[in-house]
């Protein structure tokens, strides 16, 4: 019996055909069967191999292309080059906030993958699941284009902002996303496919418990800060009054000497975003140095320094004020 089958001749893809005779007539074709008679054949060569004969073809097979195989004018077989399994190595890395627990009116969330990914599949393979297991629906914001770093491997995700504040259309008709009392997670599904086309190694997906609203603007004046002492390498480490953006922490907080200039060293978040170290390169000098706040610093709930994302517009207290950024002098001893 005649069967044909993909195989490998001296390191070279080629079709085996087996149960021939020596010196039978080896032709491919394409396009399949109907139309054979009508193309002329393949260029290649026709190899013996053992017991088998193997055409190995001039230019490469393509994928998904079919193949005819006749012997001495039959048809034997069809074949279709398969397309190379894809590899699973990106991974999730973490998924943001780190906080268990987040506002009601929660602005966004994060993913951050091991590889750059594909963009315009966060829709598809994206979601936040209710405490029974039930989809979210409307509960995110669909993004054209998505928002990506630089590197295309960090996704930022938002939750409506029309549902979050208070007196816009979907607010009233739909209500916030998120119900206080309740958990939900975050979803991100085994298929998403990286830059290259392949699936994730695994799905992944971090559960979250729903607080109360926050509407506070933040407050750098009510930070705690634990002052190293000096001619130390040791941190200064700042305490939060709640979970801030982890993000926007990288970039809005620096550390000046007596002379306004940056102190090298290097800096991180604490736990659940509620907390900030920065270690600097040299020992800390003896005086005045400040804790530098960029206003653009925001909480969860997108509340920054400089504004209150959903506002009551009968509180003069929260309405916005830009300015420069904030200080917060300390000085090692």
């Amino acid at each position: 019996m005649t069967g044909v089958s993909w195989s490998r001749c001296d390191g070279d893809d080629c079709i085996r055909v087996s149960g021939v005779l020596p010196g039978a007539r080896v032709v491919v074709r394409v396009p399949p069967a109907p139309m054979v008679g009508h193309l002329p054949p393949m260029a290649g060569r026709v190899v013996p191999d053992g017991a088998d004969t193997c055409f190995v073809p001039r230019y490469p097979f393509l994928f998904g292309t079919t193949y005819t195989v006749a012997v001495d004018g039959a048809v034997v077989g069809e074949l279709v080059r398969p397309r190379p399994e894809r590899s699973s190595a990106t991974e999730v890395l973490e998924i943001g906030p780190t906080a268990s627990e987040v506002p009601r009116n929660l602005l966004r969330l994060s993913v951050t993958f091991s590889a750059p990914m594909r963009d315009g599949r966060a829709d598809a393979h994206v979601h936040l699941v209710d405490q029974r297991g039930a989809e979210i629906h409307g509960a995110l914001l669909p993004m054209e284009p998505e928002l990506w770093d630089g590197d295309r491997r960090r996704l930022t995700v938002l939750l409506d902002p029309a549902r979050i504040k208070r007196g816009l259309v979907g607010h009233r008709e739909l209500g916030y996303p998120l119900r206080s009392g309740e958990s939900f997670r975050l979803v991100v599904d085994a298929d998403y496919p990286d830059a290259r086309g392949g699936p994730l190694r695994a799905g992944a997906d971090r559960r979250y418990e729903v607080g109360a609203d926050e509407r506070r603007r933040v407050d750098p004046d009510g930070w705690a800060l634990r002052v190293p002492a000096a001619r130390t390498f040791d941190p200064l480490e700042v305490g939060f009054d709640r979970p801030l953006d982890a993000a926007l922490l990288a970039r809005c907080l620096r550390v000046v000497d007596p002379a306004g200039r940056a102190v090298d060293g290097r800096g991180g978040v604490g736990p659940e975003g509620r907390s900030w170290w920065f270690a600097p390169t040299g020992a800390w000098a003896p005086a005045l140095h400040a804790l530098v706040v960029d206003p653009a610093l925001e909480d969860l709930a997108g509340n920054s320094v400089a504004r209150v994302f959903d506002r009551d517009l009968t509180r003069t207290d929260d309405d916005p004020h830009d300015g420069p950024p904030v200080t917060r002098p300390f000085e090692p001893r």
